[in-house]
């Protein structure tokens, strides 16, 4: 293993170590105060752990073609996941604003939404290097941009909340669509990869 790939080794795992600890905060304290967008954030961030630990798994094996069929079962997995998780999120966003809900996060909720910029902020920008690089790290990179992009909506959330009760419920709305392109765009990426990478490919062979 290289030194180039040893740093992105360590960078992937601190990254799994990371989104645990955002996404089962963000997923308890969201449930707890009826947040749907800090619950529908933390419930995505929980599902990239397994990715990112599977991308940590790739690089220890060289990105050789023994981890390709098991790489795209997982995004697959995660693609499926996501899009039920839009749906959840739209469905309560939805009923929340009919049954005229707007239950107010608290600054907890403000702190912890802080703490996560603060965590997936420094991890996108250390992963944009990888652009370009391998096709792997490349959709990792995008994950995270993601999780940041969802953590933004979060922040803005709260800070609407503060003058429109029904900012949460519309920020859920906006996450949900956020989640379920994503959810897409990782279901066609596994697609590509099937057709490109069945020999040894751009993919390297293991």
């Amino acid at each position: 293993m290289t030194a180039d790939d040893s740093r992105a080794s360590r960078l992937a795992l601190l990254a799994a170590g990371a989104l645990l600890l955002v996404g089962g905060a963000a997923l308890w304290l969201g449930l707890a105060e009826s947040v749907i967008a800090l619950w529908g954030f933390g419930a995505a961030c929980l599902l990239q752990v397994i990715p990112s630990l599977g991308v940590w798994q790739r690089i220890r094996e060289g990105f050789g073609n023994r981890g390709l069929n098991r790489e795209r079962l997982t995004l697959r997995t995660v693609s499926h996941l996501l899009r039920l998780l839009a749906l959840g999120v739209v469905l309560t966003s939805v009923a929340a604003l009919m049954g005229d809900r707007s239950p107010q996060a608290g600054f907890s909720a403000l702190g912890l939404a802080i703490l996560a910029a603060g965590l997936i902020t420094p991890l996108w920008l250390a992963k944009r290097d990888w652009a370009g690089v391998q096709p792997s790290l490349e959709l990792d990179a995008a994950r995270t941009r993601t999780l940041l992009e969802l953590t933004v909506l979060v922040l803005v959330g709260w800070l609407l909340g503060r003058w429109f009760p029904c900012a949460d419920a519309v920020t859920g709305i906006a996450l949900a669509l956020r989640l379920f392109v994503e959810g897409r765009t990782l279901a066609k990426v596994t697609t590509l990869q099937a057709a490109s990478c069945g020999g040894c490919g751009s993919c390297g062979c293991g």
